[in-house]
């Protein structure tokens, strides 16, 4: 027995380690379970010729343990290189820990003396705090089923001056990042393991410790010069809150991707104030593809996927939608237009009363419109907000009348409420 495994279990004897739950990590169907051991065990699949022996071993030892075979575990993990891995070292105290719980319990009314003792051991398990070997583990299950294959499904078309997306998939504790093509086509570069927040769901104050759910943009790069230890060699902050998160009362600041502190390896998958972390070698890795303000972010939770060829039918809706206010603002029928707003709509401190009396002015001194819009992006948040579905779409506007003219980015944060057609619930310039 490693030093690290005897040093656990005694505290767990001297009564140390409180009793703690099982991992939230839902676990494996059997049949899924069954394929992945099988090739897992095969190493002939080129996904699992692509690991490297340590994970390998690391997601044969968490099947394992999750068939409560310790002894197994144990034998998968037997290799002196992975001897300074804390994540290798937790899931070898754990089997040792069910190996000790066993053994007493061999030994009967003989052991009748250490009975309390045995009952904390048998409480104190440390799978909680096996949840990157979990995350790992359902990682590569996804990916030998193809579950995450493709692109998101939410991102529905991108103008040109997006160059990368990163999905931060929270429930998967997964990035995903994709380079755009110049056909508008995404492509994955890289996917990661993640740690995020420390708390689950959706971000509301400052200091709950959540990573806010929502489509956003790297806007700065901060170098190690700038940053605490804890925050690694770069940091990369987000455009959080947005104008969506501010309409919804959500409020903190200083949502980052950033690196581990100095000479730490590897972090939980919840383990952060808000940020999502990546160990810093991983990080440096990908820092080339974070181009500030072309660079965007979708934050949720076990986000969809789908075969980048099949077409949408809510883009179809949402470009109607976009087409059809564009002709009502051409029209100067001010009613018409104003129809294409939701009522909780909101434009920098103008609601929706506040805005049509603003349009029904200004429309009401012009003879002609003319708006084209072009290098359109289109990403259906895919986490649920309060009023409904929720689409964020960018262009070039070009605006021209009879007695002006401007182009500008503009950015619409469209709503789709049940039994209803999308309309307009936030309008602002884009950065």
């Amino acid at each position: 027995m490693k030093p690290i495994c005897r040093s656990v279990l005694a505290l767990a004897l001297i009564g140390a380690v409180a009793p703690v739950a099982m991992a939230s990590e839902s676990p494996l169907s059997p049949n899924v379970r069954l394929k992945v051991q099988q090739a897992l065990e095969a190493n002939k699949d080129p996904i699992v010729r692509a690991l490297a022996p340590k994970e390998r071993s690391i997601l044969l030892a968490t099947l394992a343990l999750d068939a409560d075979e310790p002894d197994q575990a144990l034998l998968n993990l037997d290799n002196q290189q992975f001897a300074d891995d804390p994540l290798v070292a937790l899931l070898e105290a754990e089997a040792h820990r069910r190996k000790a719980v066993s053994d007493v319990e061999r030994a009967g009314d003989y052991a009748r003396s250490v009975r309390q003792a045995s009952e904390k051991l048998a409480a104190a398990s440390l799978v909680p705090g096996l949840g990157e070997a979990e995350a790992r583990l359902h990682a590569f299950a996804d990916k030998l089923d193809g579950v995450t294959a493709g692109v998101p499904s939410s991102v529905l078309q991108l103008g040109s001056y997006i160059d990368t997306l990163f999905v931060v998939d929270k429930g998967r504790s997964r990035l995903f990042i994709y380079k755009r093509g110049a056909d508008g086509g995404l492509t994955r570069v890289d996917d990661e393991y993640v740690a995020t927040g420390s708390h689950d769901g959706d971000k509301e104050s400052e200091g709950d410790g959540r990573t806010p759910n929502g489509v956003y943009r790297f806007v700065e790069r901060l170098a190690s010069k700038a940053l605490l230890d804890k925050y690694g060699p770069v940091a990369f902050p987000t455009d959080y809150p947005n104008a969506l998160d501010t309409l919804h009362g959500k409020d903190g600041h200083g949502i980052w991707m950033h690196g581990y502190a100095e000479g730490v390896g590897r972090r939980p998958p919840r383990d952060t104030e808000g940020c999502f972390a990546l160990p810093n070698p991983r990080l440096l890795a990908v820092q080339d593809y974070v181009h500030p303000g072309r660079s965007w972010v979708i934050v949720g939770e076990n986000i969809p996927f789908t075969d980048a060829k099949t077409p949408s039918p809510e883009l179809a809706s949402i470009h109607q939608a976009i087409d059809g206010w564009v002709q009502d603002w051409e029209s100067l029928n001010a009613d018409a237009y104003l129809s294409h707003y939701d009522k909780n709509f909101r434009a920098g401190k103008r609601n929706l009363a506040s805005w049509s009396s603003y349009k029904r002015r200004v429309n009401a001194a012009k003879h002609f419109i003319k708006v084209s819009l072009d290098d359109m992006t289109i990403i259906r948040d895919p986490n649920a907000w309060p009023e409904g579905e929720i689409a964020v779409v960018e262009f070039m506007q070009h605006y021209d009348s009879s007695n002006f003219k401007d182009s500008g980015r503009k950015r619409l944060y469209l709503v789709r409420r049940p039994d209803a057609p999308w309309r307009i619930l936030i309008e602002e310039e884009a950065p």
